[in-house]
């Protein structure tokens, strides 16, 4: 039983060409029907595609080789009227002609393969050559791969990441659609298409972070999405908060009696975390005991987010216990102070 393949490849890149003959008409006036040049580019096109398929076991584009051959045929007797001149051709160059188009189109998947791998890669999804190969050699115009795993329990991402031709025949990574499913109220299950750009692309990390509600830094600018309004093609809103907007993230998250800013290295890493869209445990001190709530960027109100365990959302008095932050700031001084004194008297240096 013969293998099929979904598509007829041989007839999907003898209309790329014939796309490409099309552009050119437009770009010159004079007719090319007879033009030495491009009729030779043709013919060198042909060659290339009836090597690339020669051993293919589909009906169709076995089917459509038979018809390429004859029309090759009638080329070659455009280009070269002598006879003897064509014979020394097909023996002699058209092999080698052969030879050297599938060793170029080797070399060129495996450099497309390559970059598709990276830049998937990049973006934060592992592990996708083989399947992104076996598209490519379907040799569709268009394919899509899905990609789906739990957050948590109740949270799941579902990525679909779309790839298509180029003018050239090369494949290009355009960008992916994800879905965050919520389990436990679908209703509020939200998508949005995010585009591959050159330098600053949001990955995957932070595709969910945005997702979420939360806002990311990209560059020296924040973004977040608007989960209220959408757009014509049912992705929400981006709202996009600039360097001249104002806000220091770093001043907002001073402005809580943290542990973790008393760690430089610590510190560092909790701002980085947050300018990922993260939201993050930290130890808040009150009272002299440490607490534990949870913070997130909030670039549009210039502050951070506080929430407690069962992650409701609280303001910055209640987590301090209806405490001023001047308050806790002199009561934490006064504790340093009764620890150094307590630490003189036992004869204690403390540096």
């Amino acid at each position: 039983m013969n293998e099929q393949l979904p598509v007829n490849r041989v007839e999907m890149e003898l209309n790329q060409w014939r796309s490409r003959e099309e552009r050119f008409s437009k770009l010159f006036n004079f007719s090319l029907s007879n033009n030495r040049s491009l009729i030779k580019e043709k013919l060198h096109h042909y060659e290339r595609i009836g090597a690339k398929y020669k051993g293919t076991k589909n009906i169709e584009e076995r089917f459509a080789l038979q018809m390429l051959k004859q029309e090759k045929n009638k080329i070659l007797k455009q280009l070269y009227p002598n006879l003897l001149v064509r014979l020394v051709r097909k023996l002699l160059v058209a092999p080698l002609i052969d030879q050297i188009a599938v060793q170029k189109d080797a070399k060129e998947e495996e450099k497309n393969n390559q970059a598709l791998h990276e830049q998937v890669q990049r973006i934060g999804f592992r592990d996708l050559s083989s399947k992104i190969e076996q598209q490519i050699k379907l040799g569709h115009e268009q394919f899509t791969i899905p990609v789906s795993y739990y957050i948590n329990e109740k949270e799941r991402l579902d990525h679909e990441l779309y790839f298509s031709k180029d003018q050239s025949g090369k494949y290009q990574f355009g960008g992916y659609k994800t879905t965050l499913q919520n389990d436990l109220k679908p209703e509020e299950n939200k998508s949005q298409y995010f585009k591959l750009q050159e330098r600053n692309s949001v990955d995957t990390k932070q595709a969910y972070n945005l997702l979420a509600g939360r806002a990311v830094q990209k560059e020296k600018s924040w973004i977040q999405l608007d989960l209220n309004d959408k757009d014509a093609s049912g992705n929400h809103r981006i709202k996009e908060f600039h360097s001249g907007y104002g806000y220091d993230l770093e001043k907002a998250v001073q402005k809580l009696p943290l542990k973790e800013l008393s760690n430089k290295t610590q510190a560092d890493k909790l701002k980085d975390d947050l300018k990922q869209g993260n939201r993050l445990p930290v130890t808040l001190i009150k009272n002299g005991n440490e607490h534990r709530f949870y913070i997130e960027a909030n670039p549009q109100f210039k502050s951070v987010n506080i929430y407690d365990e069962h992650s409701r959302k609280i303001t910055l008095s209640t987590a301090l216990g209806n405490k001023t932050m001047e308050t806790v700031k002199q009561q934490q001084k006064a504790n340093e102070s009764q620890q150094v004194n307590h630490s003189k008297r036992n004869g204690m240096r403390v540096s």
